[in-house]
């Protein structure tokens, strides 16, 4: 699994915006790597952590928020959303994460986290 360390994340448009019937503008994540250019739309807030990884052709973006304590993963394959796990209650993260599972290298995180999406 490789680290994605350069990408950009902005709000979606205006013209999408109202397309798709949202009254907030959805996030969007875009990068680049060896085997093309790469936009999702995601559900991660500004203040969130972000951390992408890439693996065969799926992307794993993993979002912390030490200060409300959550963790999310998104997983991508091309333009898909292949699923998505939110934890945000403590018992939650530590059943499945362990204790101060929050605080893990965010590897060991989407790892863990992706038995659960597929």
């Amino acid at each position: 699994m490789r680290r994605i360390r350069n990408y950009m994340i902005k709000q979606e448009s205006i013209g999408d915006m109202v397309k798709y019937g949202r009254f907030n503008p959805s996030s969007e994540i875009t990068f680049q790597d060896k085997t093309g250019v790469y936009t999702h739309k995601i559900n991660a807030g500004i203040a969130d952590y972000k951390d992408v990884y890439r693996e065969k052709g799926v992307t794993y973006l993993l979002t912390r928020n030490y200060r409300l304590g959550y963790v999310g993963l998104e997983v991508f394959e091309g333009s898909e959303n292949l699923g998505e796990i939110f934890l945000q209650i403590d018992y939650e993260l530590d059943e499945i994460l362990g204790k101060n599972g929050i605080r893990k290298a965010a590897y060991n995180i989407i790892k863990i986290l992706d038995q659960y999406i597929y």
